[in-house]
């Protein structure tokens, strides 16, 4: 069991000899084996461009509802621009947040929808930016973890993401009552794992995001686990992003690396009354009702090229049985259907 997740210095990896990168990679590969989270830091985006994201987010989730019912396309099915409360489900439950989506600008099939720049100028550009920021950071975890497991150049992760077809989520959770939260009647995103290939999240100060313990449980499912496991807390902390196994990835490395089960709840200072300033920081709602504080996430989805076929890699599979392949379009059409209204 674990109380806390690994934490990398991804510098020696970007900068390093020979031996420093197989050094990182090999943390890397351990941590993801044994948890599927990590904390990377100084892991080469400037804290002053996540900082700015998380400006631009506050200023766009302030306009008003009919200003961001605006940035909508006409049909769900891409999953693009603004997303209110009650478009996205787990398991048929509604997750009490709103989020901006936008993908690669290159991206001819699921076109971004992006606000006027006379209701917020310059948060295109900044976003198409940071965006490919993100990507960078995926491509050199990639050949991380290509190298981790002794993958050929022609063999590697990152030729099967060529296209940086991903995903740029800005995130808000409104303000909710905290009674409503930890009783479960309201959730702001209940248990639930990955589907692509790796994720970045960037927290703010607020917290609420827990990570399943592997070893609480045998359950495989993520309603089974969030009844059943153990979560882990995991602290904001400045400077760092916190990386994690999506399901394709688990299933490229035949099991070898964990596709965890993680939720979005209260922080724990609001689970234990009287704890951590609880009497005094709390804020309070109509009719003196508790509410925990809004929370804002920055989240950055990659998956593979839609063409590609996810075999699992022989190198992970040993005595193991390789499990059937999956052809990445029609297994992100499918989800990405379930998951919204």
């Amino acid at each position: 069991m674990y109380s806390t997740i690994p934490s990398i210095d991804f510098n020696p990896f970007i900068c390093g000899s020979v031996d420093d990168r197989r050094h990182v990679a090999s943390a890397i590969d351990e941590a993801l084996r044994s948890v599927g989270f990590l904390r990377l830091r100084n892991h080469g985006i400037e804290q002053r461009k996540i900082d700015t994201c998380f400006q631009w987010s506050k200023r766009l989730f302030a306009l008003s509802d009919s200003e961001k019912g605006a940035i909508h396309p006409s049909s769900r099915s891409h999953n693009r621009g603004y997303s209110g409360i009650g478009n996205e489900k787990v398991r048929d439950r509604i997750c009490m947040k709103e989020n901006f989506d936008c993908g690669n600008p290159e991206d001819n099939e699921r076109l971004n929808c992006w606000p006027t720049e006379e209701l917020l100028q310059g948060f295109r550009h900044f976003t198409e930016d940071y965006f490919q920021d993100c990507a960078n950071l995926i491509h050199q975890l990639l050949e991380c973890l290509s190298l981790a497991l002794n993958l050929s150049p022609e063999d590697s992760l990152d030729q099967y993401h060529a296209s940086s077809l991903f995903d740029l989520s800005l995130i808000h959770y409104p303000a909710i009552s905290a009674g409503l939260l930890s009783s479960g009647e309201l959730v702001r995103n209940p248990a639930h794992s990955d589907f692509g290939t790796l994720t970045l999240l960037f927290q703010d100060e607020v917290g609420g995001l827990e990570v399943a313990d592997p070893s609480s449980t045998s359950s495989e499912t993520s309603a089974s686990v969030e009844k059943n496991g153990t979560f882990i807390h995991v602290d904001p902390e400045p400077g760092t992003i916190i990386v994690n196994v999506g399901y394709l990835l688990m299933r490229w490395s035949n099991g070898r690396w964990k596709n965890t089960v993680h939720r979005v709840s209260e922080p724990p200072r609001w689970k234990q009354p009287g704890l951590h300033g609880f009497d005094d920081t709390a804020e309070r709602g109509g009719g003196g009702m508790e509410m925990i504080p809004e929370r804002y996430s920055i989240a950055y989805f990659s998956v593979p090229d839609p063409a590609t076929v996810v075999e699992a890699l022989s190198c992970c599979c040993g005595d193991q049985a390789p499990r059937k392949p999956i052809h990445t379009g029609d297994y992100l059409r499918r989800k990405r259907s379930a998951m919204y209204a």
